[in-house]
């Protein structure tokens, strides 16, 4: 199996990216995490979504999480509606915010080399280098790694070989 067949284009925001930009990005294709682009454009970082989650919340209430039951839901939509006024470049200089490093593997890797180097790293998404890496970015993901090990064991869906 060739991982070029397994790639997918994803998202890539910026610092610049609001956090309800960034939100609408995680929810619409349902991603576990972020790709973050350096200032030249290049994929270069990996958010994970929880802590874009967390962007969106008040660290008042990340402190003291008994405080988010009391909110009605005029509270609530207050709460939201601050959220095209952060950045993702805040999550980035978080030094409670988990950033990684893209992983860039080649084209030619294995299933077995890239799910070792993501447990490796800890990180979801990898971006596909090589000669067979489109113009505009590919990546590999967490659960379509995990997807193509197990369907080619027969294994998916609760069934075993």
């Amino acid at each position: 199996m060739r991982l070029v067949d397994l790639a997918r284009n994803l998202p890539v925001v910026t610092r610049r990216t609001t956090a309800l930009e960034a939100a609408r990005r995680i929810a619409g294709d349902r991603l576990s995490a972020l790709v973050v682009a350096d200032e030249t454009g290049r994929p270069a970082f990996v958010v994970p979504a929880v802590d874009v989650l967390g962007l969106l919340i008040p660290l008042y209430l990340r402190e003291d999480t008994r405080l988010a039951g009391v909110l009605d839901e005029a509270a609530a939509d207050e709460l939201w509606s601050n959220a095209d006024r952060r950045t993702v470049g805040e999550l980035l200089d978080d030094d409670d915010v988990r950033v990684y490093d893209i992983l860039t593997v080649d084209a030619d890797a294995t299933l077995v080399e890239v799910a070792t180097l993501m447990a490796a790293q800890h990180t979801s998404i990898a971006l596909l280098d090589g000669p067979e890496a489109a113009e505009e970015p590919l990546f590999i993901t967490l659960p379509t790694v995990l997807d193509a090990a197990l369907t080619a064991r027969g294994m998916r869906g609760g069934q075993t070989a």
